[in-house]
């Protein structure tokens, strides 16, 4: 028995459906087909899966004129949707872009936060949107908010101000704060000046980058990636009144509940928030208390260069106020040995850059930025720091060896200010000015005697010296050291402070930094307390030990050292500050 087949042949153009029904996204169906030979030929003379998405994507978006279908406006998919969502005309004089957020209409999706990752092309794990949550107690019993939050494109921008090399912009027609990835040499300071957590550093390009609004969409009158994905059209983009939005923003406002004052960069996201949502509520995240990176090159750098001024500091005010009775090799190891240790710190630093050949350009923003100009200062300082030293070695006149010295000490200082500063301006409340400022000057202190202490007790003239200078260096390295860490036990006393953010640095000192600070006070109680006390009993012999002295003189220097170094490490991972809300850790 001969089976006939009835045969079809595909009309000449793609897409043509011989049943009469137009699949939606230009593909022709197949399922008049008779043979799997005729199938595969029709797919021949079919569109790829993009070309006929695209097909789709271009023409889904048209109107019908009059009922014409030939006479298509040539429009974008979903522009209907999204122009509702986007500002009849771009920013005027004075104005300029901003994202507003309807937070009821917000579902935690994360379409936004999808749409954002693909459209940039973001590494695994990289995003410049994310989602928290707000919870509390309001009218009607507890709620709970989800909150989508990306680059607030502030007035007054803080990473801006703090880039040492003028990595960031801010549009003066679109006020959009734009970041110059190939100006950025991955130093990360705008991760701390930001108040709001928004720029991220990448670890493969070593450069932080950030949200810029989808600028490229917005000059073609498209929607951001994040506006454009949002199922419930939750956010949009406003033009506002730069003025009117400064002299309305009060120190106590906040975009959300939680988050940090809007006085200090005056973000201009507007949220626009539910009854339901009680002015009390809290992040998600606000309970949860997770150490920050430890940043360890600049705990390197900080505590060495600290050392190396405090160092030059102690010798300096020696000389000049016991002259001859310090011995001149101890004045020479002294002067090298922090010459020595300050110009590793410096080297220690570019390893915490992300680009470190592009080290050089961090000087560009010292008119602004207290980074540029810690590394101004410090860059004078280590010339006149060489300078004092070999004056020393090379039996140079009294009163030059002194100024010189004097000169770098005071350079020094100013650099040491500079660092301080550089944490302050962040507003950051574990980095408060006082705060940190005491902590720096003790590092400075505390790490200089302990230097001069050991290159006195170690000079061939120490025995000569031990009353004039052994025990006086002693017992003040002993009480700079008990009162350092008499500060430092205020943030641990029973009841802990009363300040909310400094009493989650004290919970994160007792509980996931308990080892760190237990190496903090034990190093030095014993290298700043237990051993220079140790010196004063051994220099009340009639015959000191020389070699106990320079055993108990070297083991302080190093545990003081271990001890400033544990309490910088510190300094970067118990600091917490507000933020927007984020997700549990």
């Amino acid at each position: 028995m001969t089976q006939t087949y009835d045969r079809w042949t595909p009309a000449s153009g793609p897409g043509t459906d011989p049943t009469g029904v137009d699949d939606p996204y230009g593909a022709p169906d197949t399922s008049g087909l008779r043979t799997p030979i005729d199938r595969y030929l029709a797919e021949q003379h079919d569109l790829s899966a993009v070309e006929r998405f695209s097909r789709h994507h271009d023409g889904a978006g048209h109107d019908l004129v009059d009922g014409d279908p030939s006479a298509e406006l040539d429009r974008p998919f979903h522009e209907d949707w999204y122009r509702a969502l986007m500002p009849a005309s771009p920013p005027g004089p004075g104005e300029q872009y901003r994202f507003e957020v309807d937070l009821a209409a917000c579902t935690s999706c994360k379409s936004c936060v999808a749409a954002c990752h693909s459209l940039n092309g973001l590494d695994e794990g990289e995003s410049w949107r994310r989602t928290g949550t707000l919870v509390g107690v309001g009218p009607a019993g507890p709620t709970q908010q989800t909150v989508t939050t990306a680059c607030h494109h502030c007035v007054d921008p803080a990473c801006l101000n703090g880039c040492p090399v003028d990595a960031y912009d801010k549009d003066p027609v679109t006020g959009i704060v734009h970041h110059l990835d190939d100006q950025c040499i991955g130093c990360s300071y705008c991760t701390f000046t930001c108040p709001y957590d928004v720029p991220r550093f990448n670890e493969r390009l070593g450069i932080v980058r950030k949200c810029d609004m989808c600028a490229g969409r917005l000059a073609e009158g498209e929607a951001p990636a994040c506006v454009q994905a949002c199922p419930t059209g939750a956010i949009s983009i406003g033009v506002v009144d730069v003025d009117e939005l400064v002299r309305a923003t009060a120190a106590d406002q906040r975009l959300v509940p939680g988050a940090p004052s809007s006085s200090v960069t005056v973000p201009t996201t507007r949220y626009v928030q539910p009854a339901t949502l009680p002015d009390d509520a809290l992040a998600g995240d606000h309970w949860s208390e997770a150490p920050a990176h430890a940043h360890r090159p600049l705990v390197l750098m900080l505590v060495l260069t600290q050392l190396s001024v405090g160092a030059f500091g102690v010798l300096t005010l020696l000389d000049w106020l016991r002259g001859d009775d310090l011995a001149p090799s101890a004045e020479r190891w002294t002067a090298t040995m922090a010459l020595g240790l300050g110009l590793l710190a410096l080297g220690a630093s570019i390893g915490h850059l992300g680009r470190p050949l592009q080290a050089w350009r961090a000087v560009i923003g010292v008119g602004h930025s207290w980074l540029s100009r810690e590394i101004v200062v410090f860059g004078l300082f280590a010339p006149l720091a060489a300078g004092a030293a070999a004056m020393r070695w090379f039996d140079a006149p009294d009163g030059a060896a002194l100024a010189l010295a004097a000169a770098a000490s005071a350079t020094g200082l100013a650099g040491v200010a500079c660092s301080a500063l550089i944490y302050a301006v962040t507003r950051r409340r574990w980095w408060r000015l006082d705060r940190t400022a005491r902590g720096f000057a003790g590092t400075t202190v505390t790490c200089g005697l302990a230097v001069v202490l050991a290159a006195v007790v170690a000079s061939p003239d120490a025995s000569s010296v031990f009353d004039t200078m052994v025990r006086p260096l002693a017992l003040t390295l002993a009480a700079a050291t008990a009162a350092v860490l008499a500060g430092d036990a205020v943030v641990l006393r029973p009841g802990g402070p009363t300040d909310p953010y400094l009493a989650r640095a004290a919970r994160l000192l007792r509980g996931p930094l308990a080892g760190v600070t237990m190496v903090r006070f034990h190093a030095a109680l014993v290298g700043g307390i237990a051993l220079p006390l140790l010196l004063v009993a051994v220099s009340a012999d009639e015959v000191p030990s020389i070699g106990a002295a320079r055993v108990a003189a070297t083991l302080a220097l190093v545990l003081v050292v271990v001890a400033e170094l544990a309490g910088r490490e510190l300094f970067f991972r118990a600091q917490t500050a507000p933020r927007m809300p984020g997700t549990p850790r």
